[in-house]
């Protein structure tokens, strides 16, 4: 009986784990639908000209694949709960309430918005209102009401807890090996924001989506050390 529920319990864990790989592989494609472009991204202007180039089509296509994969996200930082608890349940209850509070209360609403942003834009200029005017209208009144959340969102999910489990990961103190804190999609999100900087040619295709390129690589690492469910794992 013991061994049917332990074999049952390990497959919900690889069901989990999968899934959530595969929801932020999803969410990754999700990104360069709404971001990719050659010159996306290398102005400091919200407002991106380059969305007239850009086909509609994409525009709704990344809101649905974020309203529908984010949910995903909730089975892999409960996978992540289960292995970070091992040896450190505080903080494991810690990272839970922190990634999937700031995931829930921000992650589908700002994707949409600026998903949103760029249909506006589009529909609105293609009727002879001005690029000034459009952006006036979303970096002076549509970016400020969201401004709040945007930021709560963003510290809470992918620079505070990230924070926490990298220090976690790195002092060998986890089931995980050490330069595994590298997967970590804070992690991923500054050599994209650098890279950026530094060589927008080249990142200009690799940094969209770095920060769930870094939730997909956390995910799979979380999944292998819970693949044969509850079992110990040592730590490096």
């Amino acid at each position: 009986m013991q061994e049917v529920a332990s074999r049952k319990r390990q497959n919900l864990y690889r069901f989990m784990g999968v899934s959530s790989v595969l929801a932020a592989l999803m969410l990754t494609v999700a990104d360069y639908l709404l971001e990719f472009h050659k010159e996306y991204g290398l102005s400091t202007s919200i407002v991106e000209p380059i969305w007239l180039e850009m086909a509609p089509w994409r525009f709704s296509l990344t809101i649905y694949l974020c309203m529908f994969m984010i949910p995903f996200y909730l089975l892999g930082f409960w996978l992540l709960y289960k292995a970070v608890s091992k040896t450190n349940k505080p903080l494991a209850l810690v990272l839970f309430v922190l990634f999937s509070y700031g995931l829930v209360m921000g992650a589908p609403f700002v994707h949409g918005v600026m998903g949103l942003n760029s249909v506006i834009y589009m529909f609105l200029f293609n009727h002879g209102v001005s690029h000034e005017l459009l952006v006036s209208l979303i970096e002076g009144t549509l970016f400020p009401t969201i401004l709040p959340v945007f930021l709560v969102h963003y510290l809470i999910t992918w620079v505070i807890a990230p924070i926490l489990l990298f220090f976690h990961i790195i002092r060998g103190k986890s089931v995980f090996k050490r330069w595994t804190a590298l997967l970590n999609p804070f992690v991923f999100l500054i050599i994209g924001v650098v890279g950026l900087k530094l060589y927008p040619p080249l990142f200009a295709y690799l940094g969209p989506g770095a920060i769930n390129k870094g939730n997909a690589a956390m995910f799979a690492l979380v999944a292998v050390s819970m693949w044969n469910g509850d079992e110990k794992v040592t730590a490096s």
